[in-house]
């Protein structure tokens, strides 16, 4: 799931979730991961194959294109809506992604996948 991208921390296409926050890879060396739950991009989809809502809003918004950056940005989102929830908006989604970079979308429709996965997932969090 995880790609290497620059080795540098600058594109996130690395970036996996270590202990609840959205880290890139690259930039942890192992001895810190030691002991951590660290969560992939395949770590997300439910056992019976249901589709994340990060993972389906950025299918239904056409938030990628070659995909190389989509583990990355989308488990950089998690971490990004777990953090804003309701406070969410474009500004705030930009922003945080700066990490992340896309070379083939211009991130249009990577943000409205966000934003439409965060009203998701804050219907399914108040459902629990």
């Amino acid at each position: 799931g995880p790609h290497i991208g620059c080795d540098t921390g600058h594109c996130g296409a690395c970036t996996v979730d270590l202990n609840g926050r959205s880290v890139k890879a690259c930039m942890v060396f192992t001895a810190q991961a030691q002991g951590a739950e660290i969560t992939t991009i395949e770590g997300i989809t439910q056992a019976d194959g249901t589709l994340h809502p990060l993972q389906d809003a950025f299918r239904e918004h056409h938030g990628l294109q070659c995909g190389y950056c989509t583990p990355g940005m989308i488990m950089s989102a998690i971490d990004i809506v777990h953090r804003h929830g309701g406070q969410l908006d474009e500004a705030t989604v930009r922003t945080e992604l700066e990490g992340n970079i896309c070379r083939c979308t211009g991130y249009h429709n990577i943000v409205k996948a966000v934003l439409d996965a965060a009203g998701r997932m804050k219907v399914s969090q108040a459902a629990e």
